[in-house]
């Protein structure tokens, strides 16, 4: 039995020392062709030259199957005719639908023109004033999808129901726990107001339009500030507003503040950092409430108080002076 033993350990140390020569010899076989190939390599121009074109290729590639799948990954005419169904039938006023991403503009022509449409790619801080209750339209599969939008809404949402799937959109709705009920909205009141530059009075030129001379222009409209439609007063003027331009509201009851924004809406605009920005005040009934300094970088938000006088009905009117010449958007909300 102890002569069986040792040849079998005699056997495995022959198989031990021929497995290590065997990768000896395999680890010099691998040294010598990588020394062979370093000895052959080509010039570094050559093979920067080779790793440029192969990239090129590859992000070709890449690029024609990604436009080839980018039909089946967005919603089709059937889609967009779905929702508009689901929106007709299931929207009521106060409701508002947003759309994620942002850029999916199709939305304009292919949903209800009775339910508003936001655009902004975040909602976390838009007042979404009269809104109660926001559709969320989502393309899940579009280039660049993120849930932001969602989560905004899901914090700011008292309930929210779960998606429902329409082809390629989803569709969720959530009901705002604080909407802004805003009193008036004062852009939506100038047809019906006045505007003086000065002493003279400014010739009204269209519902909601007036031409103060060669110097200064105010209507009602919509621009893209920070890359979102804003509904708003534009002021324009073609120098500075060394006169105070007034527009005045027709009376409304005043709650207890008024919250406003103010944004460049141009290439005239007042440049970010003036030293002397815009000056919007408020007067009631001519008397000066409240003012604030405004820089036209941006969106920037203000707010007067006016508890003052809230229940009250009284005229408001804004008092807009610049240093330079303007191209404003501004808008204000008179809240309960």
């Amino acid at each position: 039995m102890s002569e069986l033993s040792r040849l079998a350990g005699r056997a495995a140390g022959m198989l031990r020392e021929r497995a290590v020569a065997g990768l000896r010899d395999s680890v010099h076989s691998v040294r010598a062709a990588l020394a062979w190939a370093w000895a052959r390599r080509p010039p570094w121009r050559r093979v920067t030259a080779l790793a440029f074109v192969a990239a090129v290729a590859w992000a070709g590639a890449w690029s024609v199957l990604a436009q080839a799948r980018l039909a089946s990954r967005l919603p089709s005419p059937l889609d967009w005719a779905a929702a508009s169904a689901l929106l007709e039938r299931d929207a009521r006023p106060g409701d508002a639908a947003a759309l994620s991403p942002a850029w999916a503009e199709r939305a304009r022509e292919a949903l209800p023109a009775s339910v508003p449409l936001v655009a902004q790619a975040r909602l976390a801080a838009e007042a979404l004033p009269g809104v109660r209750r926001v559709w969320l339209v989502s393309i899940p599969s579009a280039p660049g999808f993120r849930w932001e939008a969602e989560a905004d809404l899901s914090e700011r949402a008292a309930r929210a129901d779960p998606p429902s799937r329409v082809g390629a959109l989803e569709i969720a709705r959530f009901d705002l726990a604080s909407p802004t009920l805003p009193i008036a909205f004062l852009p939506d009141r100038l047809a019906r107001g006045a505007v003086t530059l000065g002493a003279a009075d400014c010739e009204a030129v269209g519902p909601g339009r007036f031409r103060c001379g060669a110097a200064a222009r105010v209507e009602r409209t919509v621009r893209e500030i920070g890359g979102a439609a804003r509904p708003c007063l534009s002021i324009t003027s073609a120098a500075p507003l060394d006169l105070p331009l007034v527009v005045t509201f027709p009376p409304s009851r005043i709650g207890r503040t008024l919250d406003g924004h103010a944004g460049a809406a141009g290439a005239g605009a007042v440049a970010a950092g003036t030293a002397a920005p815009v000056r919007v005040a408020v007067l009631l009934d001519g008397e000066e409430i409240g003012s604030a300094e405004l820089s036209a970088a941006g969106w920037s938000p203000f707010r007067i108080d006016t508890s003052r006088s809230a229940g009250q009905v009284r005229a408001i009117a804004l008092v807009v002076t610049s240093p330079a010449r303007l191209a404003l958007c501004l808008d204000a909300l008179v809240l309960p």
